[in-house]
């Protein structure tokens, strides 16, 4: 960010600014927003929990994407898609932060068998590992590595990361012409063209600096970030120009801010100056006095304060300067009072109730909400701009995430355990009729008629006893017949049974032929019988055996069950505790940064209450004089 010192001599607080002109780091948080950790090209997704982490990832749950991730690697079904959720995952432990984590998981991809394209966004993504950790000369040997097989918005950025390794060399003619390079439709080519103007800017290249940044300066796109940076490139330049004492150039570049964007405290005080260089100070008064409607804890408005009568004493009206810098001084007197109550409040943990308070923390579109009122109010709106401080509120909100999570988790247990204590009572119903369908005296009676019925057809088959296979009908037509012949017999001394006999022996050799005939058919039915009988028999041996497995093991596993879940419940007892203890620490944390903070706007506007004191004793000398 632009900021500027505080200077005794009113006619010097300008001097103090500072052009924040390091390209190597200025745009990377712009870079960061933009794209995000992990940069995938086309592909298809063929694997279901992979495909459930992409889901959450393009929703922006990162967490619960890593959570997804997690789970594919333990459950993949293809080796490339195994490698793509890998190297995602990679990409959102770099997200995170996780350097060496990334740096490890990418080590791992590369030892492993991955196409040319996955191995390729593995060297960019370690190349901008250790250009983000400072390793320069280790992040160009690593996109020197890389082969022209990129997908286009990791090409741009390759070409991006190599003109800032450039800039950093002063090597501006090659760095222009990669930037050239550059796809003219993506955001790189811009961010790069910015780095390269503003080096070149401060390297004592001002022409050529100035050419870039004004054609930035006069992008024509409705798109935020295109305008957040054509808002910096005119500041960027405008500033220079002041410092170069070019007020006019310099007024050109500011009016072209826009009122109403995140730079326009610095363009109005920024464009107070410049009419004050003229000598126009009638006409600098303008944006400072617009600027002081704005936030008051804002850094431009504070110099505002001051500005107006340094203005007013640069003019020559001594008592009006006199009146406001009496005010100014009682402005920074106020100011400061409302800093300490805010880091009171901080210290009794003030800020995160305020944000509670709105549910900003519970909600992550809530960023753009205003902020509870409280002591620390004033100060949310400075705080929730820095990306330091969104990121460690982010992270808070992960834990409280987290933290649902496990009650949720918490909460399903007494549910399994009913459950399992349900099953329990249904299995012990049914224990006796099991125990009873297992027993094996009833298969050893089966066996035994078994047994008898193969001695049985062993014994027909030796003797061809056709007869002991007749049906049952049939075996009454036998019995009959043996009647009969007993009743002819009987009544054979009395009268002549010849013709009866005769009949009889007919009817007597036909059944028998259709038995005798019948029989080999009938005694393989028999047999196939008594293998069918034998495979039920064994198949009823094993299932009866399976029951009484089971039977025997329920129990064990009813208390395995109970116990795995008992353990579950301490652990997740364990885990709620952990992410307590931490959440408390991240509170801790966020009211550090917001306490280092404000401590450095009580720093700033102590400097300042210091001029406007010493100014005034300066005017009270004089006026006594």
């Amino acid at each position: 960010m632009c900021a500027f010192g505080n200077k005794r001599e009113h006619g010097s607080i300008f001097s103090g600014w500072r052009l924040c002109l390091r390209p190597l780091l200025l745009l990377l948080f712009c870079a960061s927003s933009t794209a995000g950790p992990a940069r995938l090209d086309l592909h298809s997704v063929e694997d279901l929990d992979y495909g459930r982490a992409l889901f959450q990832y393009f929703q922006q749950n990162e967490f619960d994407a890593i959570t997804q991730l997690m789970v594919a690697r333990e459950r993949a079904r293809k080796q490339s898609q195994l490698n793509e959720a890998n190297l995602l995952l990679a990409d959102l432990y770099y997200g995170y932060g996780l350097y060496e984590e990334s740096r490890q998981m990418f080590a791992q991809l590369l030892g492993a068998e991955v196409s040319d394209s996955v191995q390729n966004r593995i060297w960019f993504n370690l190349a901008r590992l250790r250009f983000d950790q400072g390793y320069h000369e280790h992040a160009r040997d690593l996109l020197s590595r890389i082969s022209d097989d990129l997908p286009p918005r990791i090409e741009a950025e390759r070409k991006y990361l190599l003109t800032n390794l450039m800039l950093g060399e002063r090597d501006y003619d090659q760095a222009a012409d990669l930037s050239n390079r550059i796809d003219p439709g993506s955001i790189w080519r811009i961010y790069a063209r910015y780095n390269l103007a503003v080096s070149m800017i401060e390297d004592d290249q001002y022409d050529r600096g100035r050419f870039l940044l004004d054609k930035l300066g006069q992008l024509e796109s409705g798109s935020p970030e295109h305008l957040a940076l054509r808002d910096r490139a005119n500041l960027s330049l405008g500033l220079k120009q002041l410092r170069m004492d070019l007020p006019e150039t310099a007024l050109d570049s500011l009016s072209r801010i826009r009122l109403e964007g995140p730079l326009s405290h610095q363009a109005l005080l920024a464009s107070g100056w410049a009419w004050y260089r003229m000598g126009q100070f009638e006409k600098s008064l303008v944006p400072w006095r617009v600027l002081l409607r704005r936030n008051a804890v804002d850094a431009s408005t504070q110099e505002a304060i001051l500005a107006i009568p340094s203005n007013y004493a640069k003019s020559g009206r001594d008592r009006l300067a006199l009146k406001h810098f009496e005010i100014a001084a009682t402005q920074f007197d106020a100011q400061l009072q409302l800093l300490r109550k805010a880091i009171e409040s901080i210290e009794n943990n003030g800020l995160v109730a305020a944000l509670r308070e709105h549910s900003i923390l519970y909600d992550r579109g809530n960023f753009q909400r205003l902020p509870p009122s409280s002591d620390v109010t004033p100060q949310l709106h400075l705080l929730l701009a820095s990306a330091e401080f969104q990121r460690e509120i982010k992270r808070y909100q992960e834990l409280l995430d987290i933290q649902h999570s496990l009650r949720y988790w918490g909460n399903s247990f007494p549910a399994l355990e009913l459950m399992l204590e349900e099953r329990r009572r249904g299995f012990n119903e049914k224990l006796p009729l099991l125990q009873r369908s297992t027993s094996f005296d009833q298969l050893e009676r089966l066996e035994l008629r078994r047994d008898e019925f193969a001695v049985q057809i062993k014994a027909i088959e030796s003797r061809g006893d056709y007869t002991a296979l007749a049906t049952p009908g049939e075996q009454e037509h036998l019995e009959r017949m043996q009647r009969v012949a007993a009743g002819i017999e009987k009544i054979s001394a009395d009268r002549n049974t010849a013709y009866q006999q005769d009949m009889l022996r007919v009817v007597s050799g036909l059944l028998h032929y259709e038995l005798a005939t019948d029989y080999p058919v009938r005694i393989w039915k028999a047999r196939k019988q008594l293998i069918g009988l034998n495979r039920a028999l064994e198949e009823a041996h094993e299932r009866a055996g399976g029951l009484r497995r089971i039977s025997d093991r329920a129990e064990d596993e009813f208390t395995w069950f109970q116990q795995r879940i008992s353990g579950q419940i301490q652990r997740i007892r364990a885990m709620r505790t952990r992410v307590t203890t931490l959440l408390g620490r991240q509170e801790r944390h966020i009211n550090r940064l917001a306490i280092e903070e404000i401590r450095r706007q009580q720093q700033h506007i102590v400097q300042l209450r210091l001029n406007a004191r010493f100014e005034l004793a300066k005017l009270y000398d004089k006026l006594a004089e």
